[in-house]
């Protein structure tokens, strides 16, 4: 009587079940590469799902649009200048509504009554115009947003609150609504809370995600400092019926009477292309910044995944080889084909199902650690889609069992007769064939994981090894922000800075203290510079604001002339120092002392040279130095000093001898200055540098581990296929030895046979690589500034990238080949053959 499928399927699996455990090694490896393999890749995947194909958290997303001022060459971004954005307001008619930001988030001083006299903190702002948020579809959960008065240039002070700020600041109290607050020491007046759904995001740049505490009103005009640049972005609500393609044969027939409006523009950069007016859908906009990055992550797990599926493919190949007489022996006793395909089928479903299982246990530790780590703003939004997540698990596991009825089917090719004769006489021609075939096509992937790996370690070194032009040991930053009507004065402004390096002056240990507007690859002020006189020189150039000791805190020489002195004030003549190579640009071949820079656009804004520093990275340690000049805090205008501190923080520099606790006399100095201006950031100078090669950082390590997960998948499947070998064709060099051959020939001849089949790999692996430098320069270029030279700045030598990357793949395929060959040598003919 025939049993039931259900208790022969059981059968199966018990059986299953005992073999994988008297072969513990290839159980280990095979679920563990799977769940290595499964986790990188959901990870990926789940995090690429949130990003790019989550619909956006907004009313009809469908309509919504990023609109830009751009180069034609640029990818999807809703950058604009304020006179473009004026225009587009007046003169278009696709689009319901359009809003306006700011392009950045900006630091505020809120202070917060605690009943006990009140304290300072840092929050982060945003300016928006009154339809911003509506063209977004998005309401207050209390209160109303901006009015069109409110938005009026020089129109009332009002803020609207993150839900998230009104918990922590205010309590959640509903009556917040209608309350005055302290914002940068002016008042303000709270008109509403959004909701949380509107959560804080790490800024995307580009788009509207952000991690803003507070939003001000935009109260655009033209004579705002940053109105002509592109230093505000655009989003736009399509009108019903309106596709976004009719919208940009709209915005094409505008260009031309924009710039009939404003030709200053014509002139706006040294490229010969104009800008256009481009409008992308929102969803593109959101997801540019990072959409390469995820991209390359996931072509670079996909490559991983596949080494790891060829691994187990000839893991499995190989094991059915093993047991083919078994199989065989079976299958002459009268077991059917089903029977024999459903037994090697538990057999790999069981591996299928714990690796999978272990994928997913891996994947909630990878995906938040991948996200602190990443240097990605990643505009997540919305929750992970756990049935796409399931759905791909389940698939590679199906895939990976299905990898196992392999061998069976081969068997069952060749019959009986033929698996026993097989087995007999060693590999047959065609198993050797699809066994090489496996480990040259792994081979041929980890060489371009290691490629790029190489490439990436080789970028990080050449940027960690560029002199800054400054010296970062023991020194260690604070940032203020010094925005309201108290600071917008240079007297003001300079009182609290002398008040507060004279504080930090006191303590023991400091060897040094100076503050400046803008720190070296940082944020800081470029502005129209050049020599007096001459405005066809005149070029974008870094302006920053500095006190004495500025240069001898931070490392930086004085190459020419004098430094700034403590009499160099608002009493005296006007005074700069310039970077090098700004004198060499301004006055090449000879000294600039006593020569005069334009520093505005006025006669009375001439400053005379006195001193020459070295040059500093002032936005990337990839950018070639750029011309700097330096002028005193005490000689700023009020006009310069009011744009400087509501763009900018200001920024203290202690150079300590000693491990004094910078983060606690640094606050004590600003409280006893101001106890309304909290310390906004502390850390070392060493750090902010470190933070500029975060990307190149982040990504030699992913590269790194994928290229050292694949290259120990790929010494493993070459091992595994040279033991089995050696195992097959005892016999035959049981009778090699008799007949006279030595040792060394045996290990010459497995040796050269894994050797073989790594150059094979090598050579398609390398070919196969010829595109990664351009691939990852441009990766690269999408996080560092780069002023010419374009991406190839970034790389190291392509040449020694691929010559690290064929060293490391033929030393681990000598160490894999090496082993089973020396067992080969080692063997003793005579008990081979008394055996047989």
């Amino acid at each position: 009587m025939n049993s039931s499928p259900f208790i022969s399927m059981g059968q199966d699996l018990r059986f299953a079940l005992r073999q994988l455990r008297r072969s513990p090694g290839f159980a280990a490896t095979a679920v563990l590469t799977l769940g290595l393999a499964i986790g990188a890749t959901v990870t990926i995947a789940g995090i690429a799902q949130r990003t790019l194909l989550a619909p956006l958290p907004y009313p009809d997303p469908d309509r919504l649009a990023g609109v830009a001022f751009t180069f034609p060459q640029e990818s999807p971004n809703n950058e604009q200048a304020g006179s473009s954005a004026d225009f587009l307001k007046e003169h278009s008619h696709s689009f319901a509504s359009m809003g306006l930001a700011e392009d950045s988030i900006g630091g505020a001083n809120l202070w917060v009554d605690s009943g006990n006299g009140g304290h300072a903190v840092q929050v982060t702002s945003k300016r928006i115009d009154h339809q911003y948020f509506p063209t977004l579809g998005l309401e207050p959960e209390l209160g109303r947003g901006f009015t069109a008065d409110e938005d009026h240039h020089g129109g009332p002070r009002s803020v609207l609150l993150s839900h998230n700020l009104w918990q922590s600041a205010f309590a959640g109290n509903p009556a917040v609504v209608g309350r005055v607050v302290h914002i940068n020491g002016d008042s303000y007046t709270v008109t509403g809370v959004m909701p949380p759904s509107l959560k804080n995001q790490d800024e995307s740049g580009r788009g509207t995600s952000t991690g803003v505490d507070m939003w001000l009103p935009l109260q655009l005009s033209p004579n705002d400092p940053g109105y002509a640049g592109d230093n505000y972005s655009m989003v736009a609500r399509l009108k019903r019926g309106v596709g976004l393609q009719a919208a940009q044969q709209e915005l094409d027939a505008l260009k031309e009477p924009f710039y009939q409006q404003f030709p200053g523009y014509r002139g706006w950069t040294s490229h010969k292309l104009l800008h256009e007016l481009r409008a992308w859908p929102l969803r593109d906009v959101e997801v540019s910044g990072v959409r390469p990055s995820l991209l390359a992550l996931t072509g670079a797990v996909i490559a991983v995944l596949l080494i790891a599926c060829l691994n187990l493919a000839g893991l499995m190949t190989a094991r059915g080889l093993h047991r083919a007489r078994e199989l065989a022996v079976r299958s002459s006793l009268g077991a059917t084909r089903g029977r024999l395909l459903r037994l090697l089928l538990c057999e790999s479903s069981l591996i299928a199902v714990g690796g999978a299982g272990l994928g997913m246990l891996l994947t909630r530790a990878m995906t938040p650690a991948l996200l602190a780590a990443s240097p990605l703003t990643m505009p997540v939004m919305g929750k992970s889609n756990t049935g796409i997540i399931l759905t791909i698990s389940l698939g590679l596991a199906g895939m990976t069992a299905l990898l196992g009825l392999v061998p069976a089917a081969r068997i069952l090719k060749e019959g009986s007769a033929e698996s026993l004769r097989s087995r007999q006489t060693g590999v047959s021609r065609s198993g050797a064939r699809l066994e090489s075939t496996l480990i040259v096509m792994q081979i041929a992937m980890a060489t371009v994981l290691l490629a790029a790996s190489s490439l990436l370690l080789g970028s990080f070194l050449k940027l960690r090894s560029v002199d800054t032009g400054l010296k970062p040991q023991q020194l260690a930053i604070a940032q203020v922000t010094l925005k309201g009507d108290k600071y917008a004065k240079t007297l003001t402004t300079a009182q609290f800075v002398e008040e507060v390096t004279a504080q930090l002056s006191r303590y023991p240990g400091v060897k040094g203290v100076a503050a400046i507007n803008g720190l070296p690859l940082d944020r800081g002020l470029n502005t129209g510079l050049g020599p007096a006189g001459k405005p066809d020189m005149n070029r974008i150039g870094e302006l920053r604001l500095v006190t004495p000791k500025y240069f001898h805190t931070m490392g930086i020489p004085v190459v020419m002339g004098r430094d700034l002195r403590e009499s160099d004030n608002a009493n005296s003549a006007p005074v700069v120092l310039i970077s090098a190579a700004a004198a060499q640009r301004w006055w090449p071949g000879r000294s600039p002392i006593g020569e005069q820079v334009n520093v505005g656009g006025k006669k009375e804004d001439r400053r005379t040279v006195v001193g020459v520093v070295a040059d500093v990275r002032t936005q990337s340690l990839a950018e070639s130095p750029r011309p700097m000049v330096y002028e005193p805090f005490t000689q700023a205008t009020d006009g310069l000093t009011k744009v400087v501190n509501g763009w900018f923080p200001t920024t203290f520099a202690v150079k300590l001898g000693t491990h004094e606790d910078a983060a606690k006399m640094m606050e004590q100095a600003v409280a006893t200055a101001d106890p309304m201006i909290p310390v906004a950031r502390i850390k070392t100078m060493q750090a902010v540098i470190d933070g500029t090669i975060k990307a190149p950082r982040f990504f030699s390590w992913m590269a790194g581990s994928f290229a050292g997960f694949a290259l120990l998948l790929t010494a493993i499947g070459l091992f595994g296929l040279l033991s089995y070998q050696v195992s097959q064709r005892l016999r035959e060099i049981g009778v090699r030895l008799a007949v006279g051959a030595s040792r060394e020939q045996v290990l010459r001849l497995f040796l050269g046979r894994g050797l073989v089949l790594t150059g094979t790999g090598l050579a398609l692996g390398t070919m196969a690589s010829l595109a990664l430098p351009r691939l990852i320069g441009n990766l690269l270029a999408g996080f560092i500034f780069l002023d010419r030279g374009g991406p190839s700045v970034l790389l190291s030598s392509t040449v020694a990238a691929f010559a690290m990357a064929a060293a490391g793949m033929l030393a681990t395929a000598f160490l894999a080949s090496y082993l089973p060959a020396q067992r080969a040598a080692k063997t003793e003919p005579t008990l081979i053959l008394r055996a047989e």
